[in-house]
């Protein structure tokens, strides 16, 4: 029995795993459940053996407890008394069946001596169960398992007209002056826009001007030339009629060709000074 307690963990079919610990009084005679037990949850004692030797005379009075704290409550979960009053020292080894008690529920261990004696070479070994499925959760296979569910993302909208900065930046934007590349003038600038404005009205108004002005001019001197005009007209030359004088040899009079390039040259001319009024 006892190299079967000390033998390395050994396991069972799903879902239970089996296991034993190693000597919990190895250092002292006092330990912490702790330091022996595997820190997961679904961890039960299913088992306690324990073996030591006594070193007393044999008409002293010793007793000997091996026992847990209740971790739980007042009192203890285990405890198991030896009396060796009146009898040599000697060895002794026992074992303990445990109903699965859960490991949350054993509290600190120890070995106390009471009377006159010794206790030497203790062991004190524990058997124990891990549920794999004590959470559900944990495992697939476990009964009682449910998909877990992603958890719901929230995204928060954001809203620019409820940013004070936006808000504020856009109220110092629209008391701003800006051309018309959208870019904003400064006070320099602004004047310098003004003044080029008053430039430009003043300009428009003195082109106006000078052609009104230029209109009425030639509206007087074609009525002068008219007038002048009229005194020819009006005239007789004394006399009769001149009669011509001049012939044609052959009836016909050619045309001059220097004069045709002349006339075309001033055509284009004229062409280029009407295109540039137009540009």
């Amino acid at each position: 029995m006892l190299s079967l307690v000390l033998s390395p963990s050994y396991s069972y079919s799903d879902p239970y795993t089996y296991g034993a610990t190693g000597n919990a009084a190895s250092a002292s005679l006092g330990w912490s459940m702790d330091s022996i037990l595997p820190s997961i949850a679904g961890v039960d004692i299913n088992g306690l053996m324990y073996r030591y030797t006594t070193v007393k005379d044999p008409d002293a009075d010793m007793k000997v407890h091996v026992g847990n704290k209740n971790a739980s409550g007042k009192g203890y979960i285990f405890r198991e008394t030896d009396d060796w009053s009146g009898v040599a020292g000697n060895t002794i080894v026992k074992s303990f069946p445990v109903p699965n008690i859960p490991a949350l529920n054993w509290g600190r261990g120890s070995i106390e001596v009471e009377g006159t004696g010794e206790v030497k070479d203790a062991i004190v070994i524990y058997n124990y169960r891990v549920d794999k499925c004590f959470d559900p959760q944990s495992d697939p296979s476990c009964a009682g398992y449910r998909k877990p569910v992603p958890p719901v993302i929230e995204y928060e909208i954001y809203n620019a007209l409820e940013d004070n900065a936006v808000v504020d930046n856009i109220d110092v934007k629209a008391e701003a002056d800006y051309d018309e590349d959208e870019t904003k003038l400064d006070e320099d600038d602004e004047e310098e826009e003004e003044t080029r404005i008053e430039l430009g009205l003043a300009q428009a108004e003195n082109a106006l001007t000078l052609s009104l002005e230029q209109g009425q001019s030639q509206i007087i001197s074609a009525m002068n030339s008219s007038t002048n005009i009229d005194i020819y007209y009006n005239s007789r030359i004394n006399g009769g009629i001149y009669k011509d004088t001049v012939t044609l040899n052959g009836g016909n009079l050619p045309d001059n060709k220097k004069g045709l390039r002349n006339n075309l040259a001033q055509q284009l001319l004229h062409n280029q000074l009407v295109d540039l009024q137009y540009d």
